[in-house]
C-alpha cells in the first residue's frame, strides 16, 4: 500500500533507507492510543486551525504541496515530530519537511471512501513486512495406561524390557559413531549504517551598488550550477562574488526555481535577502521607501508560501509610524492597510501572513485601554452566497485566534463574517474580486 510512497519520499528527500521507518512512524503515531488514535490526528489538526485543510484529505490523492512544513507540525505535534527525528537520527526540519508531503497522502490512503478507521488497519503488518509472532505450544505425549497387575504379563514384559536392552546395547557396540555434522560458519552481522543527517538549503545575497556578494549550499552540482549561472546572466561574472557549496546531504531547495525566475526583478542596490530552509529573510532597509514596498510585494507574491521575514508594506510603516497616545480609529486605518492572505477556498492562513499579523498584535497590545475591534471578513461573489458567508466568518475566526495566539486580550476582538455583503471594488474583473476577498478592521462602539 505504501511502496510507491516510501519511493518516492526516499527519491525526493534524500532520505534513503529512512523513508520507510518515517512513514511507519508516522502511521504508528496516526493510531496509537496514547495520542487518541485517528481521531486525536483530526482534533489536533482542528485545533491547529487546520481542521478543513485535514477534511481535505479524507477519501481523496492529495497532490503535492498542500501542507507547509510549519502546518504539519502543529497539526501533527511537534513533540511527536521531534521524536521521530530523535529516532532516525534526523533534523527535526527534514522531519517536517517530509512529513508535510507524506502525512496528506497517508490520511488519504487510509480513508478509502471516506471511511475513517476507528482503530489499526487488519492489514498493517503486510504493508510494513512483518508478521504478528505466532504462537508455539509444546505438545505432551498421551499417557500410557498402565499394565495389568496380574497374570502373565507380570513376569513378561520385565524379560521383555531386559532382552531389547541387551540387543541395543550389542548393536551401538558394532557401530561406529556417526561423525558430528561440520559447523555451520558465524553469520556476520553488517552493522547499520548510521543515518545521514540534512542541512536545510541556504542562499545568502546582498546588493551593494552593482556588486553582489553571494553564499549558500545546495544538494548538487546541477543545483549550483543552475544557480550560479543565473547569477553570471543576471549581474555580470564580474559583479558576482562569493562561493555556494554542494553537499548532498543537504535537502531540496523548494526556492531554487522560483529564485532563478526572479532574479531579473531582483537588482535593487542595497537589497539584502536569505533563504535557510524553507524561511525568507528580507532586508529593506538600505532601499528608498518606494523601492521597498516594491521589493517586499514581489518578493510576498513569488514566495507566498514560506515563512517570510522583513516585508516592509504600507501597513508595516504605518503601524510603525503610531505615535504614542494613538486612538483606536488611528489603529484601524493602520490595519486595514494590511494583506492577509489564506489557501484557497478555506480559513487557513498562509505562512507569510505570519509577520503581517505579529506586528497587528503588537500595536493592538499597545491600543487606549477599553479598545474593541470587530475584526470582519469578505468575499467576492464567487459562488454560492451562503457558503461565503461561512467562509468569511471562519477566516475572521482565524484572524482572531491567530491575534490571541499572538497575546491580543481575548476581549478585545471579535470575529464576524460578511461574505460577498459590502464590495470595494467591481467584481467583474479579478482586480476587483482579489479586493473583495479582504479581512477589514473597525472600531466596535
Amino acid at each position: 500500500m505504501f511502496e510507491s510512497l516510501i519511493r518516492e519520499a526516499a527519491n525526493r528527500f534524500h532520505l534513503g533507507d529512512n523513508a520507510g521507518r518515517l512513514v511507519r512512524s508516522l502511521v504508528d503515531d496516526i493510531f496509537d492510543p496514547a495520542h487518541g488514535g485517528f481521531a486525536g490526528l483530526r482534533t489536533r489538526f482542528d485545533h491547529a486551525g487546520l481542521g478543513d485543510l485535514f477534511a481535505s484529505w479524507i477519501g481523496t490523492t492529495p497532490g503535492d504541496n498542500v501542507l507547509q512544513p510549519d502546518q504539519f507540525s502543529a497539526g501533527f505535534g511537534q513533540n511527536l515530530s521531534s521524536g521521530i527525528a530523535s529516532k532516525l537520527g534526523i533534523p527535526a526540519a527534514a522531519v517536517n519537511m517530509a512529513g508535510a508531503w507524506l502525512l496528506p497522502k497517508i490520511v488519504g490512503l487510509l480513508t478509502p471512501g471516506g471511511t475513517l478507521p476507528t482503530s489499526r488497519p487488519a492489514d498493517y503488518d503486510r504493508w510494513f513486512g512483518t508478521a504478528a509472532p505466532v504462537a508455539t505450544s509444546t505438545s505432551r505425549p498421551a499417557p500410557v495406561a498402565p499394565a495389568s497387575s496380574g497374570g502373565i504379563w507380570k513376569w513378561l514384559i520385565p524379560l521383555i524390557i531386559l532382552i531389547a536392552a541387551f540387543l541395543l546395547f550389542r548393536s551401538c557396540k558394532k557401530e561406529e559413531a556417526a561423525p558430528p555434522p561440520p559447523a555451520e560458519p558465524a553469520a556476520t552481522m553488517q552493522p547499520a549504517a548510521a543515518p545521514v543527517a540534512q542541512a536545510n538549503p541556504r542562499f545568502g545575497f546582498e546588493n551593494v551598488d552593482g556588486k553582489v556578494m553571494v553564499n549558500g549550499q545546495v544538494a548538487s552540482d546541477a543545483d549550483k550550477t543552475r544557480l550560479w549561472d543565473a547569477l553570471k546572466a543576471n549581474f555580470g561574472e564580474g559583479n558576482l562574488s562569493g562561493d555556494i557549496t554542494v553537499d548532498p546531504a543537504t535537502l531540496p531547495a523548494n526556492w531554487l526555481d522560483k529564485l532563478i525566475a526572479a532574479l531579473p526583478e531582483l537588482k535593487a542596490k542595497g537589497l539584502k535577502f536569505g533563504f535557510d530552509g524553507d524561511k525568507l529573510n528580507i532586508d529593506t532597509s538600505g532601499l528608498s521607501e518606494a523601492d521597498r514596498f516594491t521589493v517586499s510585494d514581489k518578493l510576498r507574491n513569488l514566495f507566498g508560501g514560506f515563512e517570510i521575514s522583513g516585508l516592509w508594506d504600507r501597513a508595516a510603516a504605518a503601524l510603525a509610524g503610531l505615535k504614542a497616545g494613538f486612538s483606536g480609529d488611528d489603529l484601524v486605518k493602520a490595519l486595514n492597510l494590511m494583506n492577509i492572505y489564506f489557501d484557497t477556498g478555506s480559513a487557513t492562513i498562509t505562512r507569510d501572513s505570519l509577520e503581517t499579523l505579529t506586528n497587528a498584535a503588537n500595536a493592538i497590545k499597545q491600543a487606549p485601554a477599553g479598545t474593541k475591534i470587530e475584526v470582519g471578513g469578505y468575499t467576492d461573489n464567487t459562488g454560492d452566497a451562503a457558503a461565503n458567508v461561512t467562509l468569511s466568518q471562519h477566516r475572521a475566526e482565524a484572524v482572531v485566534a491567530k491575534l490571541a495566539e499572538l497575546g491580543v486580550a481575548a476581549d478585545v476582538l471579535t470575529g464576524k463574517g460578511y461574505g460577498q455583503e459590502k464590495p470595494r471594488a467591481s467584481n467583474d474583473t479579478e482586480e476587483g474580486r482579489a479586493q473583495n476577498r479582504r479581512i477589514e478592521f473597525a472600531v466596535s462602539k
